[in-house]
């Protein structure tokens, strides 16, 4: 079970968890308004590393950018700003963090532009978000995935994330561990909450970001992974459903899931159990996060 670590931040400084709290009549809790970027921190015995923190604000500023949030935070204030609230923490372990800018105005209106947002940020430990040794069973939801002209997809509004919810639930009471979204056309999109890869003949395919998925930090991540240690290029195109179970292998990316394998698609199971590929890249990521392929230490940033 996760861990909830005792201090947040919440209006400009670092308080008790028990005291990061909202008015009830705020836009955050009134209509979901505000935006959010996860975050992993990985132990390696002596340093603690961010991953991929750069990218990860520059995603909240174009999020806040699109939906109008006022986050008046520059690369080097937002960075020194983590890792003071991290060592208050006293992190020595895997953590997850989850740093959310929201609509603190409690006027009674569904707007953005308010002169009163904020940021908040919190702190538990993670190690998997799903059991990474076993296979998931996915069920392609009956809930469409939003349109990227209804709300902005890259934007990971707090909102949007009704759509997950009611997907992964209907999932969930079905006796399946996750959902699949298609897009209106029928594409295959993404899960509640991570990118889908599919490997078939060593090449790897992936959804374009035309069909409504986030452009994931991760799912980057695996790309140049597969190309640079793999020596598996990827293709982004269109997937449709009738040919999930033609793959080798499928599997989800996140900063939560990291790399999680699927077994069946609405109870089909693939060609093959086996998952070398995700396998592999499960271990290139690991050692990615903890500093042990140099090659990537541009993507960490330490905090102590």
């Amino acid at each position: 079970m996760s861990q909830t670590f005792p201090y947040a931040f919440i209006r400009g400084e670092i308080t008790p968890i028990e005291n990061a709290t909202v008015p009830i009549q705020c836009k955050a809790f009134q209509y979901g308004l505000g935006c959010y970027t996860g975050m992993r921190a990985h132990w390696d015995g002596e340093n603690l590393q961010l991953f991929r923190l750069e990218d990860h604000y520059k995603r909240l500023k174009n999020a806040a950018e699109k939906l109008n949030i006022y986050f008046p935070y520059d690369f080097p204030k937002f960075s020194e700003t983590l890792k003071n609230f991290i060592k208050k923490n006293e992190v020595k372990e895997d953590a997850y963090l989850r740093i959310n800018l929201y609509c603190a105005s409690t006027q009674m209106t569904p707007r953005f532009n308010n002169p009163d947002d904020d940021l908040a940020i919190y702190l538990i430990s993670l190690k998997d978000y799903f059991n990474s040794s076993q296979a998931l069973n996915v069920r392609i939801s009956d809930y469409i995935r939003i349109d990227n002209d209804m709300i902005p997809i890259e934007a990971k509004s707090t909102g949007s994330y009704i759509n997950s919810a009611l997907a992964k639930t209907q999932a969930l009471s079905e006796g399946y561990d996750e959902c699949l979204f298609l897009n209106r056309e029928g594409h295959v999109c993404e899960a509640s909450g991570a990118n889908l890869f599919a490997i078939k003949n060593n090449t790897s395919t992936t959804p374009p970001l035309s069909d409504n998925i986030l452009n994931g930090i991760t799912r980057d991540t695996v790309i140049t992974l597969l190309k640079n240690e793999l020596n598996i290029e990827t293709q982004e195109r269109t997937i449709l459903p009738n040919e999930l179970t033609e793959f080798e292998e499928l599997f989800f990316t996140g900063t939560a899931a990291k790399i999680t394998s699927i077994a069946s698609i609405n109870k089909a199971p693939l060609k093959s159990s086996d998952t070398p590929t995700a396998q592999k890249l499960q271990s290139l990521l690991d050692n990615t996060f903890r500093n042990k392929l140099p090659q990537y230490s541009h993507w960490l940033t330490p905090v102590y």
